[in-house]
């Protein structure tokens, strides 16, 4: 049987999974961009771009924990600054567009919280971004067809069960 990228990816991220290092960082990231070039007649891709998931799983490592999910989202679908607790994720972009705005929650002499925003990127097909521990950030569609890929250092429902994971009111 042929390998697909996706078989390929798995393999070489597993080789340069090394925990969180500027290394693992780096390749990672690298290999996604790699990635998202994959041939659109792949089935896994394809499915994708016809079923459009909110989510889909497409690998768990079950040794190093990390997760690789497919997204899809409708034009102007907005998530609130958050952060991903002791969790660190890859955005990576297929197709479409996407706005991230990042913020630092600052606390003002008076004792009062706010987050302040260290401007907006705009994501376009090819490029990936990664968010480190305790980063915040929020996320805006801005296209039709948008599909993304997530790989994620551990499963965040658990950093959300457990409290580290924060979604920051608007």
């Amino acid at each position: 049987m042929q390998q697909t990228t996706l078989d390929n990816f798995i393999v070489n991220v597993r080789k340069a999974w090394s925990g969180l290092n500027t290394e693992t960082v780096g390749a990672v990231r690298q290999l996604l961009v790699d990635f998202t070039r994959a041939a659109k007649d792949e089935p896994w891709l394809k499915d994708i771009i016809s079923e459009k998931p909110a989510a889909k799983e497409l690998y768990r490592d079950p040794e190093q924990g990390f997760i690789l999910l497919a997204h899809t989202e409708e034009k102007g679908t907005y998530r609130q600054p958050h952060n991903h607790g002791a969790g660190w994720v890859f955005y990576a972009v297929l197709s479409g567009e996407m706005a991230m705005n990042t913020y630092q929650q600052v606390t003002t002499v008076n004792g009062e919280t706010h987050l302040v925003s260290r401007g907006t990127d705009l994501m376009q097909a090819g490029q990936c971004r990664v968010f480190l521990p305790g980063d915040i950030h929020d996320t805006r569609c801005l296209s039709e067809g948008f599909v993304q890929l997530r790989l994620t250092s551990t499963d965040f429902s658990k950093e959300m069960q457990e409290g580290r994971l924060v979604r920051f009111g608007s």
